[in-house]
Order: structure tokens, then sequence, then C-alpha cells
């Protein structure tokens, strides 16, 4: 129960972070730089997007309960989740160069999805513990 509740809790945090980028892209100086189709979001956009994100913290939650007994600290679960989180959105933005999307803002939604995934690996560490002796 307490993995479960990790994963929402994640999840949740993930989302709402991620609207929350969207609302100051939307009301910033960012505005100018993101393509058209970011900025025509729907409801179902948005559940759509909950439930990819919900499915992504999942697979990385069972990834890392697989290496569990390498991850025996808060730090290298945090950082654990936090590079494979910033790999994909890494991935996510590789369309760069056959889009119509500027590097201004591809290099301001890595990191935004950087901070994003950092702060999901900090609440997931706090959920998803080994249960090995000696670990934190």
């Amino acid at each position: 129960m307490r993995i479960l509740t990790g994963l929402i809790l994640a999840t949740i945090s993930n989302f709402l972070l991620g609207v929350f980028g969207f609302y100051i892209t939307f009301n910033s100086f960012l505005s100018s730089y993101a393509p058209q189709l970011v900025l025509e979001v729907s409801l179902w956009d948005y559940l759509w997007a909950f439930s990819l994100k919900f499915l992504v913290i999942c697979i990385l939650t069972w990834i890392m309960h697989r290496v569990m007994a390498m991850l025996d600290n808060p730090k290298k679960r945090i950082l654990f989740i936090f590079l494979l989180g910033s790999s994909l959105s890494i991935y996510d933005e590789i369309d760069l160069f056959w889009s119509q999307v500027s590097l201004t803002w591809s290099l301001f939604t890595i990191l935004g999805e950087s901070i994003n995934w950092f702060i999901t690996g900090y609440i997931l560490s706090k959920f998803i513990r080994p249960k090995h002796l000696g670990a934190l």
C-alpha cells in the first residue's frame, strides 16, 4: 500500500508541476518560443498525459525496485530517478532537428522536466525503500 501511495503522489506531483510549467510558459516570454500545438491543449490531452506519466513512473519504480540492492540510501534513489527521467525528457526532445521547434524552447523544456523528475525522485525515495540491513 505504501508503494501505491508513493506512485500516486509522485504522479500527481509530476503532473501538477507540468501544469505549473505550462502556466509559467503561457504567462511569460516563453510563449513566443512555444510551438502552436503546445498552446492548444484540451482536457483529453491532460487526462492522456496523466495516464502516460503514471505508466512511466510505474515502470521507473519497477526498475528501481529491481536494482534496489544498489540504491541503499535516498540520494542514490533520487539520482536514479532523476537520471532516468531526464534522459527520457532529452529523448522526447530529439525531434528538435526534424520539426519547427526552436532550440530555446527545447532547452527550457528539458530544464523544466529535469527539475520535475528530481522532485518526483525525491517523493519516490520517501516511499520506496530497500528492505536489507543497513539501508536508509
